[in-house]
């Protein structure tokens, strides 16, 4: 069976002192050196250099280096090199970050995270950031010091990455980021193909008859999830030799946005928001359905269009992402569904490998389906 990669860089160290190349007092190679010697992250080389100063073989001092005890007594030359090492300590605790959960998207997810890290044995702790970049930094700085040995992190709606959370992964911390794809960062992502999703939305609106298409969303700067449904958005006319208006892309809506929710101005965000999709409605009547990039953004849009004494499905269309049950009927609106308790389990898998040392792709795509709700109807008829 082949060794954990953590476990081979624990051997070559162990190794190097049997032959005599490390004495007592060396400095021990770096963890960024290891990696680049084993084409290993530095999360599998901090594995490694944690476990030798777990077994005293080797001390660590902040800002300068691992060196080899004085007396790296767990080193027997007449033993076998140490095998099998435990690959977890007991009472790891680990950390979730959200910014809040609901019933649309979220709750699911934290639910299963949390089933999956108690059959794991671990601890968790679970912060809530409220949406806000200063709540995120706050809640991983709080983690940290806590002791935590892993993140799994939703990061909130921000033009910018939290500084934290970069500071972490560019340490090499162990950190799983969900439902986001942080571009240009290397770490480990589990997220849903919201391009293909969105695409797919689009054609199912296409089916029943639907031309003239509305999106509308939070601003896409903000983030990637919401960009990557306009693009699939858009590419779903191109794959059709069809021409999208424009006009018809509605991208400004911020009442949706945790932190204007819970903000004292929520009301008069709402109906500015209500207003302009009134206003869009009116100007353009030849829209006949729409999509909406969240569920959130769906209740506000039925709120305008019976503002404007209009039907749905009977008068427009509506397409979303995420939709609670209905117990009673069928969901409210038809919906892509992600795979929220599976993307949670994925998620502490990958945070649980990352902690034994071993090799976690850095971008991991979950399956969704396509749920038909009462919001659409074909106009084909």
């Amino acid at each position: 069976m082949t060794k954990p990669l953590y476990q081979q860089i624990y051997n070559y160290i162990i190794e190097n002192i049997k032959s005599g190349q490390l004495k007592a007092g060396d400095k021990v190679p770096s963890e960024k050196e290891l990696s680049e010697k084993f084409s290993v992250s530095r999360i599998t080389s901090k594995k490694a250099l944690d476990l030798l100063a777990q077994h005293q073989i080797i001390h660590r001092i902040r800002g300068k280096g691992s060196y080899i005890s004085d007396k790296p007594h767990n080193v027997d030359p007449e033993k076998e090199i140490v095998q099998d090492t435990d690959v977890l300590d007991d009472n790891i605790l680990i950390g979730a970050i959200f910014p809040d959960f609901d019933s649309a998207f979220g709750s699911k997810l934290l639910k299963s995270i949390e089933q999956k890290a108690s059959e794991y044995k671990v601890s968790l702790v679970i912060k809530r950031t409220h949406g806000l970049i200063a709540g995120e930094e706050k809640a991983i700085l709080s983690l940290v010091e806590l002791g935590v040995k892993g993140l799994i992190i939703f990061p909130v709606d921000s033009e910018q990455y939290n500084r934290e959370m970069l500071k972490l992964i560019l340490e090499g911390f162990p950190v799983v980021v969900v439902d986001r794809d942080l571009k240009g960062i290397y770490t480990s992502t589990v997220m849903t193909d919201n391009k293909q999703a969105a695409l797919q939305l689009t054609e199912y609106l296409f089916e029943l008859g639907h031309e003239h298409i509305s999106f509308i969303s939070p601003p896409p700067k903000r983030t990637s999830t919401v960009d990557e449904r306009l693009q699939g958005f858009q590419k779903a006319f191109l794959k059709h030799g069809l021409r999208y208006n424009t006009d018809y892309l509605l991208t400004e809506i911020t009442s949706s946005l945790p932190p204007v929710i819970q903000s004292e101005n929520y009301l008069a965000v709402l109906e500015n928001d209500i207003e302009t999709i009134k206003k869009l409605i009116m100007d353009h009547p030849q829209i006949t359905a729409f999509v909406a990039s969240e569920y959130g953004i769906a209740v506000t849009l039925k709120k305008a269009l019976l503002m404007l004494e209009k039907q749905i499905p009977h008068d427009y269309s509506i397409v979303c992402f995420d939709c609670p049950d209905d117990p009673f009927d069928s969901p409210m609106f038809t919906h892509i569904r992600q795979m929220e308790t599976e993307m949670g389990m994925t998620a502490v898998n990958l945070l649980m490998s990352q902690l034994k040392g071993d090799h976690v792709p850095m971008h991991t795509v979950m399956n969704y389906t396509l749920v038909k709700g009462r919001s659409t109807r074909s106009i084909n008829v």
